[in-house]
């Protein structure tokens, strides 16, 4: 029997409130893996970086327009904590302000762990 275990890539997705943006890249990149056979490999989940809407479902047209297209869009918001910069392995924003705010909030090595969605993004 093999008991090697894989370790998990622990993925947080950051927008201002969490209920538009982050939810959406967290659906979206959650049925991607769901897709490859890939859910044992990563933990997905998003936040925002304020409280507003904490605890509320995602905005309903983004939860309509993601369902239209195949994604379930349900997550609770929840705001950023001071664990999640060490719990994740990566910190993806979803825009110039989240980077400047969120890297701001995390220790130097913390702050490595913070990308832009936009970096991604090809031509």
């Amino acid at each position: 029997m093999n008991t090697k275990t894989t370790a998990r890539t622990k993925i947080l997705f950051i927008c201002l409130g969490n209920i538009c943006r982050s939810p959406a890249a967290h659906a979206v990149f959650q049925k991607a893996i769901d897709a490859r056979g890939l859910s044992d490999r990563f933990e997905v989940d998003s936040a925002g970086i304020g409280n507003w809407h904490e605890g509320e479902l995602p905005d309903r047209r983004m939860r309509e327009h993601g369902a239209r297209r195949g994604y379930q869009i349900d997550h609770r918001a929840r705001q950023i904590r001071p664990s999640d910069f060490k719990h994740f392995d990566r910190i993806v924003v979803m825009d110039d302000d989240n980077y400047r705010i969120i890297t701001a909030k995390a220790a130097p090595e913390e702050a490595r762990k913070v990308e832009r969605m936009a970096d991604f993004f090809t031509a």
